[in-house]
């Protein structure tokens, strides 16, 4: 994991959106419609513009570490939440009537009967499944004295104090 910022987001993600964007990132891969030195990358879409707007104050332009909560995950979920996938946060772009307004390549094939209703869709290179999961529990809010609950399930995108430990 690289660090770029004494800072970083987590996000809840439904899993399905998760995995169906590896599979938006392998059609970019495959694509001959995308310049061959493009980077790959996912937009998820928010209705928490303030958050993101946040990041984009603090993060100088450069990227950073987002930790995803892979939400309405199937099968039996720990009783202590965990982060299980991670990716870079290169940005966000305002919604178009509430739709993704770029390539739709760069959505999740899962999302195409999502309700038009996103304020923001932001963008995640080196999208990936983490091997070893991060309890949430052991995570902090940016600028709090103590660490989240052990079962603390995030319901929208919050900054965190970059993480001390490695996944």
């Amino acid at each position: 994991m690289q660090k770029t910022h004494a800072f970083a987001i987590l996000a809840p993600v439904p899993e399905m959106h998760l995995i169906s964007g590896l599979d938006a990132i392998a059609a970019q891969l495959d694509s001959d419609d995308l310049p061959s030195e493009h980077l790959t990358r996912v937009a998820f879409g928010s209705m928490d513009f303030e958050v993101f707007g946040e990041a984009e104050k603090l993060r100088g332009g450069k990227a950073i570490e987002v930790l995803i909560y892979a939400s309405h995950a199937k099968g039996e979920q720990p009783l202590n939440p965990e982060v299980t996938w991670r990716g870079l946060y290169v940005g966000y772009v305002a919604s178009r009537r509430g739709r993704y307004p770029g390539k739709p390549i760069y959505r999740p094939q899962s999302t195409a009967t999502d309700t038009p209703t996103w304020a923001v869709f932001w963008e995640v290179q080196e999208l990936e499944l983490l091997k070893k999961a991060i309890p949430i529990g052991s995570l902090r809010g940016k600028n709090k004295k103590t660490n989240f609950g052990a079962r603390f399930i995030p319901e929208g995108p919050v900054l965190i104090e970059y993480p001390a430990i490695r996944p």
